[in-house]
């Protein structure tokens, strides 16, 4: 496997309007990849054109003191545990920070789920908002034991509401301020102005990450083909 390799396949027809699972399968077949190297290309590697405009979207840490700010909760959180997991997270092409977990839906809070948790809120009080609102998807098992533990847990300094919807999407795609997440279907809204990329931020901050684009991961090759 050759990873290098494929993400300039795999940028290539991106670039080309190719259409993701097509895509996807050519070069993860070709390469022989593994389905974490598959699932760090799929997570990586976007169209420049869609890169640019979210770049173009990403503000620092400071810009969050004193404003409204959106939390995607899970979106954060997971990549959070997935670094605490072990799992490579990396800088994608449109410069946001992401994992290769490919958890979401069957996410279940574990035994780091209360480290990652308290990163987090650290984070957020130093960050200094004016407000916060996060933001918890429904479906994703005990968000409403989750919802109240962060209802207690919240900075005190820092109003704060917790909302728990069928998807944390919608109400971000129309939120009036700073938004929080990777979640690329979110950014590219025209609505969303700013964008945080807060998870990031919580693995600078509280355990000194640095986080390295995704072209230079270190991806264990795929096992040996077996004849048949």
């Amino acid at each position: 496997m050759s990873f290098p390799e494929a993400l300039q396949d795999y940028r290539y027809l991106k670039n080309r309007g190719y259409p993701d699972k097509a895509a996807l399968k050519l070069v993860g077949d070709r390469w022989r990849l593994t389905a974490m190297a598959r699932n760090c290309l799929f997570r990586a590697v976007f169209a420049e054109a869609d890169c640019r405009a979210r770049r173009a979207k990403l503000v620092t840490p400071q810009a969050a003191g004193g404003r409204p700010l959106g939390v995607d909760w899970y979106n954060v959180l997971i990549t959070v545990e997935s670094y605490l997991k072990g799992y490579p997270v990396f800088l994608a092409d449109d410069g946001l920070m992401r994992d290769s977990s490919g958890v979401h839906g069957s996410y279940r809070p574990g035994r780091i789920t209360e480290a990652a948790l308290g990163k987090i809120l650290e984070s957020l009080e130093q960050l200094s908002p004016s407000r916060l609102e996060l933001f918890l998807d429904a479906p994703i098992s005990f968000s409403g034991a989750m919802a109240e533990e962060l209802r207690r847990r919240a900075p005190a300094a820092i109003p704060c509401e917790v909302s728990v919807s069928p998807s944390a999407d919608y109400p971000l795609k129309s939120f009036p301020g700073l938004v929080a997440t990777s979640d690329s279907s979110i950014i590219d809204r025209a609505a969303i102005r700013e964008v945080l990329d807060l998870a990031l931020f919580v693995l600078e901050r509280g355990y000194g990450a640095r986080v390295a684009p995704v072209g230079q991961l270190l991806i264990p090759p795929a096992p040996p083909a077996v004849p048949g």
